[in-house]
């Protein structure tokens, strides 16, 4: 019986370690309609990855597995999507462009509805991107908002990880408004307080410092607040959210009747609130330079300043107007001139007439001079307690002169004035106040700076000293050797006490002032001689100018209108000066022709013309390009005479002109039926002619004597006259002789083919008879043509002439007794390629529709279809349009195919996708621009989306069930389910055990 129990007991064990998935580890998979703020992780920098953030979505629980991702740049009101992963890599294209991320819930999971977070604009570097942060925070406190709830949650400062808690920086709940915030900086690891509005008493603005790394603004009530970086914003998780109108701007307050607020920042140019001029040593004369703050109004009402004076430091005033809300004024501070030692940490202050004070430290050190840490026992009225006191020697004469030497440049004869001026400062160095007595000299002018209390002498007192002006007299004359003269600084009260300076002045002889200049080289530059239409000039030669003269000239250059004259190496050159040199060339593009011209060097202070430098050029008339030609008299008659005849037919002349550019060699004509006179001449220069003499020969039988004369040419210009004789036969019956063939009739040249036209006869028009004379009259012959053995290339663009030679076939019965040749020629002309032309009319805008109708939520994807891009076997002279930029608020372009883009509009409105295209023409290898374009254009009106509503899901009963209920838990149920078995097996198993025992 106990025995049972046990196992009872264990049994009841196993069932409930089979109930634990459902009690401990069944946990409700996420569900519901998106809500709450999404936010962005990562660093929105070139190169960073960002992430979703679901800290703050509902509901909770919402992992990547939930929702699908659309990532898009945001210019202005266009929404371009980038990708559709969880996460998204930023790359250059980004630059300066604000990123949405939009959530979609997978409504297969549970998850409908959509959440849209935008970013800030993508900045270059990490370091930007922290500035940009900051920046959009103070313009959020400027404007009133909380900067806490920016859209974007993407940090510029730092990257926030995915097991950062969320009482760190940024993710805590919000603060009693009464406390100060604090906040967590993750890359500092040092708190800082954002201090709020209070009415408690503020330390006064003389004892205020800033803190270090901050901006200190106070507002117009005359509270102090501080501002540090903090690394990230909240962003708004309603859907479409995009970034506030200018109707919620502070600038509006005014129309709301709102009271305007003042406050106003400071910001230095380290970042640091802190001006630090460094130190010097006392008695400096080189005042620090200046450093520059940058003062922002930060209120919503205009600032108006009082005028600065700070004690140590001089600061700019800022009273040229209000300071408007928003705009920044930079200010200059530097240290005061003679500061004595010390450490000097000044709050300089701008004070406005609103109350809205802003202020910042100036650090300035003055050294004490080495020179001056020796105390002076006796400046102190003390004595050493080893000497004794004499009233007779206590009193001390000295007078010390600074310079003690006054060396003056020389002078020339006749001088009216004397341009330098030397000082000498003579010192009290004794222990009583003296008498001064200035030194009268022969040949120098002394006079005290300030005034003197009696003609002559001044009262100098202990320590005192005065300073005296030194020149050289006028009218000095000139000698070999230098005036000197020792001017003595004497006392009334000793004659110990004086002090010398030794004054020396040359005068020479004058000497007559020339100006005068020389040039070289001296012959005239000579550039040689080039063809019109060179592109490279001559290279550049240089002119040296030398000073020859007494005084300083200035040069000035005249340039000749066909030559760059380059700025000298010097502008003023002083006598013994080294030259300075100059470059000429000519220019580029000059038409044929003589372009010499002059140089001429001029002295600027006088205007006279110091020397002249010749410059010589030509063009030439450029060599004609070979274009050989001739010209020959079209065809001679010569009519009919019976055969047998007795009288020739008059000869005819036949005149060959040389119509090209270049000199041609002609070669004697020849005929059997035609008598040819020699040529008049063999060598043809251009516009040259020659002629012959044309005579049929005797004795002709009867038929017709058709022929092309050829005059050969070593240019192998195609020249040859057209003959025609005829020579019938006698009237006596003929019926019974033979009928044999005296001449064929050539048929005429064909002309103007099409380009392309194909290599057949029929398609090259040669006829399949031709006309031949006979003993017994006129006939037709057949004529085989030799087409593929002529030249011509249909593939070819270019206009083409060629021959086509055919062999007669003499009809049945016809002989040839004469052998008269039955080969004829025809020559044909085929017209050039022309090119395709593309119509700008048929460059289309797929993927669209005009006049369309979308939502913010659509997806639109488009295509650009330009006329002429499906020609993918191109000839030279074919045209087409490629698709090259599209625009509706910014244009955007393409580097290639394919030419589609997808985009988005975030604002409802009427809007116009334009897409430009190119005119391209292909050259025989490639296409290239011809610089023509043209616009199509497709408007579209896109209207707010619906706000999706969830649907709660039906109640799963025992009746509907069909899918199990998603709990989250991954812990595998199965060997629990075993478990569970086995157990009720072995309590069935005791049942029946126990049964069957009883």
């Amino acid at each position: 019986m106990k025995k049972s129990r046990v196992l009872a007991v264990v049994m009841a064990v196993l069932m409930m370690v089979t109930l634990l998935p459902s009690m401990v580890f069944a946990t409700a998979a996420p569900s519901g309609t998106l809500d709450g703020k999404l936010k962005v992780k990562g660093t929105l920098a070139i190169g960073s990855t960002l992430s979703a953030d679901y800290s703050k979505v509902k509901p909770e629980g919402i992992t990547d597995d939930n929702v699908s991702f659309s990532w898009s740049l945001k210019d202005g009101d266009i929404l371009t999507e980038v990708g559709t992963d969880k996460t998204y890599k930023i790359d250059e294209k980004d630059l300066g462009l604000p990123i949405v991320l939009k959530i979609t819930g997978k409504e297969e999971t549970g998850v409908s509805g959509e959440l849209t977070v935008t970013t800030q604009e993508v900045s270059e570097t990490e370091e930007e991107a922290k500035a940009l942060a900051e920046k959009k925070k103070e313009e959020a406190k400027a404007a009133g908002e909380d900067p806490d709830a920016e859209e974007s949650e993407a940090s510029a400062a730092s990257e926030s990880s995915e097991n950062t808690p969320d009482t760190e920086a940024g993710t805590s709940e919000e603060p009693d408004s009464a406390q100060p915030e604090k906040t967590t900086d993750p890359a500092e690891g040092t708190e800082s307080a954002d201090v709020q509005e209070s009415t408690d008493a503020q330390e006064p603005a003389d004892t205020q410092k800033p803190a270090e790394n901050s901006v200190i603004e106070v507002n117009g009530n005359g509270e102090q607040s501080g501002s540090q970086n903090t690394d990230e914003t909240d962003a708004s998780g309603d859907s479409q959210t995009e970034t506030p109108d200018s109707a919620d701007t502070a600038a509006d307050a005014s129309e709301k009747n709102e009271k305007p607020t003042y406050s106003a920042s400071a910001y230095t140019e380290d970042g640091s609130g802190i001006l630090d001029f460094g130190s010097v040593e006392e008695g400096y004369t080189e005042i620090p330079e200046a450093q520059m703050v940058t003062i922002k109004n930060n209120g919503t009402g205009d600032l108006n300043f009082k005028e600065i004076a700070p004690e140590n430091f001089m600061a700019e005033d800022i009273n040229d107007a209000p300071l408007k809300s928003g705009e920044s004024v930079t200010v200059w501070v530097k240290p005061r001139e003679g500061l004595k030692a010390g450490e000097y940490k000044d709050l300089i202050t701008y004070q406005t007439e609103e109350g809205a004070d802003v202020f910042f430290e100036a650090d300035f050190t003055v050294k004490e001079p080495e020179n001056n840490k020796v105390e002076d026992n006796k400046n102190n009225g003390q004595t050493d307690p080893g000497e004794t006191s004499d009233p007779a020697t206590e009193k001390i004469y000295k007078l010390t002169a600074n310079p003690t030497e006054l060396p003056f440049d020389d002078l020339t004869a006749g001088y009216e004035k004397v341009e330098t001026t030397s000082t000498v400062t003579i010192k009290n160095e004794g222990t009583e106040a003296v008498t001064l007595v200035q030194p009268e000299s022969e040949f120098f002018d002394i006079a005290p700076v300030s005034e003197v209390e009696s003609s002559g002498n001044i009262q100098l007192a202990q320590g005192g000293e005065q300073t005296f002006t030194v020149q050289p007299k006028l009218g000095l004359s000139a000698k070999d050797d230098p005036y000197v003269e020792e001017l003595v600084f004497a006392s009334d009260e000793s004659t110990e006490a004086s002090a010398t300076v030794t004054a020396s002045v040359m005068v020479k002889t004058e000497t007559p002032k020339t100006v005068t200049a020389t040039v070289k080289p001296e012959g005239p530059l000579s550039f040689g001689t080039l063809e019109q239409g060179y592109e490279t000039a001559p290279d550049a030669q240089s002119v040296t100018v030398e000073n020859t003269g007494t005084e300083a000239i200035r040069i000035q250059l005249s340039a000749p209108e066909d030559y760059e004259v380059g700025e000298p190496s010097a502008e003023v050159l002083n006598p013994g000066d080294k030259a300075a040199t100059f470059t000429v060339q000519p220019k580029t593009g000059l038409q044929a022709g003589d372009h010499s011209g002059t140089i001429s060097v001029t002295d600027q202070n006088t205007g006279n013309t110091l020397a002249e430098v010749r410059l010589e050029f030509t063009v030439s008339e450029p060599e004609p390009e070979p274009n050989p030609g001739l010209s020959v008299t079209d065809s001679l008659e010569f009519g009919t005479k019976e055969e047998g005849y007795k009288e020739l037919p008059d000869a005819k002349k036949v005149t060959v002109t040389n119509t090209g550019n270049t000199k041609i060699v002609l070669k004697q004509p020849s005929s059997n039926a035609y008598t040819i006179g020699t040529l008049s001449a063999t060598e043809l220069e251009a516009g040259d002619n020659a002629t012959f003499s044309v005579q049929p020969v005797s004795g002709l039988s009867q038929g017709e004597y058709l022929e092309d004369i050829v005059i050969a040419n070593d240019a192998n210009v195609e020249a040859y006259v057209n003959v025609h004789f005829s020579v019938t036969k006698k009237k006596t019956d003929n019926s019974k002789k033979a009928n044999n063939l005296t001449g064929i009739k050539k048929p005429s040249d064909i002309k103007d083919l099409p380009n392309g036209t194909q290599k057949t006869q029929k398609a090259l028009k040669l006829p399949g008879t031709v006309k031949i004379t006979t003993t017994k009259g006129e006939q037709k012959a057949s004529v085989k043509w030799d087409v593929k053995g002529s030249s011509y290339d249909p593939s070819s663009a270019e206009r083409q002439i060629f021959n086509v030679k055919g062999t007669v076939i003499l009809p049945e019965g016809v002989k040839n007794p004469n052998k008269i040749s039955t080969v004829i020629a025809v020559s044909i002309t085929v017209n050039g390629y022309q090119g395709k032309e593309a119509a700008a009319s048929d460059n289309k805008i797929t993927g669209i529709d005009s006049n369309g109708k979308y939502d913010t939520n659509t997806k639109i994807t488009f295509t650009a279809a330009g006329a002429g891009m499906d020609n993918t076997n191109p000839r030279k002279g074919d045209t087409r349009y490629q698709p090259k930029s599209w625009k509706i608020t910014e244009t955007r372009t393409w580097d290639g195919e394919p030419y589609t883009a997808t985009f988005r509009v975030s604002k409802p409105g009427k809007y116009t996708l334009k897409v430009t295209f190119g005119q391209q023409k292909y050259d025989g290898s490639s296409w290239k621009d011809t610089g023509t374009q043209s616009e199509s254009a497709v408007t579209f009106t896109v209207s707010q989306a619906a706000v999706l509503t969830a649907t709660p899901s039906p109640a799963v009963t025992q009746t509907n069930q069909k899918s199990a209920v998603q709990t989250g838990d991954s812990t595998p149920i199965m060997t629990f389910v075993i478990i569970l078995i086995v157990a009720v097996v072995c309590i069935g198993g005791i049942l029946v055990y126990r049964r069957k025992k009883k």
